[in-house]
């Protein structure tokens, strides 16, 4: 599974300090971490800066920072799956210990994964179950709904598609209902898959280009290349190659740059094989060995990805006449398959071994292997109506359900108009009591409001709406013992409008009013909000600058210097 979250800037100013978050800033990182969608390398880069202050941390974070670690464990090779199950088994051990149960249900769903990426589908699903169940007790819903998309897609890759598409749409809803719209998208591709296993192309593609949608508006590259995959994958399946082709290119090109070899292998191979289907053996046969050297790379490869690789280069030699090593590969993918009980790709096996068989003259062999083929073919055709039966009476118990839900809410509402025909007959007896209190009411907001106009006009100077010589100077006056008792600074300033008698006298007094005003009113536009201007008399106002130190009042006076026209 893909741990891909969204991140945030706090999250990542936070991280890059030295000293370890607490309260807040702490769940809130825990928080992204758990819910969000981000880029992998980002995830584990920032789960081990948390990691690294983990002593500070109590035992509930601890255990919450010991779920992020083990999805943060690298998971692209058998060793590394090996590992991250011992991680968690190790935290299991001390979850247990401490009777920390949600820790708990978060390591054994981890477990459960890398159990299924090591072929173990029965020990995946034993955990899967348990965390489950674990979950359901202590009503953690987020962790429910984590555990059937991982339940789920298990089921679909085994061909339970039904079971599945069930547990799928169950944890879709969840995380509907919870707000992760993030996590939502995420089981949406993981549905449109199962449609697809199922053979339902067209329902696929719909859900495929609604997050291709998503994700384009969204910018999230990842994401959108992962969606184009699947897509590819779709066009394989209804063997439209040269549409699948350009989208496993793209997704070659993004793996490459972004160095994750597991999936870069992955989309070399199906690569492989559509190049093959194109009859183009020799480019398959390149892909081919440019995703050996990846699977090779570092320690045991992923025996999953390299079965396929197995299966896709047995196809390919076959193309180039070379059956002898194209049994060795089948040989070699066979007992993969066999151990995830994959009857997709076993059918291939054996249809595979019947033909190369078949070139070789070995006939006997060869309908042997045929045999085998139609037989698990049948197999899986019979599991695939079987599934899409259970599917459609899935979608319609879910059909019957949303009608009993619409017959209820169709109920309610005719209880609510009855209640509001009720209401309606309580309406017109207050109607009456209702409109002496209105009456009542007009008078009072009339009687407040002159109150207030008279109050405003005493602090107020009339003429230029700022507060009055009485109004500031006693708001002075408090200020000042307020600075003197706290220790805090404070100007005044004292402003005298220029030559403001010759205005008067040779305008009048009407553009002398006008004069200021405006120069209120342009003293008050360059003040900050906790500052208070006065008209102190005549043309003199008064500014308060409370926290203003005295240069910066000196500042601050020289601005109030007004040219004149």
């Amino acid at each position: 599974m893909k741990i891909l979250m969204g991140g945030g800037l706090l999250l990542g100013v936070a991280l890059a300090q030295a000293t370890p978050l607490a309260g807040y800033e702490l769940q809130l990182a825990l928080q992204r971490l758990e819910e969000s969608t981000m880029p992998v390398q980002v995830f584990r880069e920032r789960v081990a800066a948390l990691t690294a202050e983990q002593a500070h941390y109590p035992p509930e974070v601890q255990g919450r920072l010991a779920r992020l670690q083990c999805w943060a464990q690298p998971s692209e090779r058998d060793e590394e799956f090996r590992r991250a199950v011992a991680f968690a088994e190790q935290g299991l051990a001390q979850a247990r210990a401490r009777k920390d149960r949600v820790t708990e249900v978060g390591l054994l769903a981890c477990r459960g994964y890398h159990r299924q990426l090591l072929g173990n589908m029965a020990g995946a699903g034993e955990d899967y179950d348990a965390a489950l169940t674990l979950a359901r007790r202590l009503g953690d819903e987020r962790q429910r709904a984590d555990i059937l998309s991982l339940r789920g897609e298990m089921y679909s890759y085994q061909g339970e598609l039904a079971e599945g598409l069930m547990d799928l749409i169950d944890a879709h809803q969840r995380y509907e209902a919870l707000g992760l719209e993030a996590k939502g998208r995420e089981v949406l591709a993981n549905i449109a898959n199962a449609y697809r296993r199922m053979g339902l192309y067209e329902r696929a593609e719909s859900y495929f280009k609604e997050l291709e949608h998503d994700y384009r508006q969204l910018g999230v590259e990842e994401y959108l290349v992962d969606i184009h995959s699947q897509q590819g994958l779709l066009y394989i399946d209804t063997e439209e190659y040269d549409k699948a082709l350009p989208l496993m290119a793209e997704a070659e090109r993004y793996y490459l740059g972004s160095k994750q070899e597991g999936v870069l292998a992955w989309s070399r191979i199906e690569l492989a094989t559509i190049l093959q289907k194109q009859g183009k053996p020799d480019q398959a046969m390149t892909k081919l060995d440019q995703a050996a050297a990846s699977l090779h790379q570092g320690e045991g490869a992923d025996s999953v990805t390299l079965g396929h690789w197995h299966l896709v280069m047995a196809e390919v030699l076959e193309a180039l006449n070379r059956p002898g090593e194209a049994l060795r590969h089948l040989d070699e993918a066979e007992p993969i398959f066999t151990r995830e009980q994959n009857l997709r790709f076993l059918a291939r096996v054996h249809e595979t071994r019947a033909r190369v068989l078949e070139r070789q003259g070995h006939i006997q062999s060869a309908l042997t292997s045929l045999k085998t083929y139609v037989e698990t073919r049948q197999a899986l055709e019979l599991r695939l109506r079987e599934q899409r039966s259970l599917q459609m009476r899935f979608e319609f118990d879910l059909a019957r359900k949303e009608l009993e839900n619409q017959t209820l809410r169709s109920q309610q509402q005719l209880q609510a108009e009855k209640l509001k025909q009720l209401q309606e007959r309580r309406y017109w007896q207050y109607l009456v009591v209702a409109l002496l209190l209105v009456v009542m009411g007009t008078l009072v907001v009339h009687q407040r409001g002159r109150t207030r106009k008279m109050q405003r006009l005493a602090m107020t100077d009339e003429l230029t709406g700022i507060h009055n010589r009485r109004q500031i100077q006693a708001k002075g006056r408090k200020w000042f013992t307020q600075a003197r008792e706290e220790g805090n600074p404070l100007c005044v300033l004292l402003l005298d409008v220029d030559h403001f008698k010759k205005v008067n006298d040779q305008l009048g007094h009407h553009v002398g009013d006008r004069v200021l005003t405006a120069v209120a009113q342009c003293i008050e536009e360059q003040l900050r909000s906790l500052d208070r201007v006065g008209r102190n008399g005549g043309e003199e106002f008064l500014v308060l600058l409370p926290d203003t130190l005295l240069n910066e009042a000196v500042e601050v006076a020289g601005r109030r210097r007004l040219p004149r026209d």
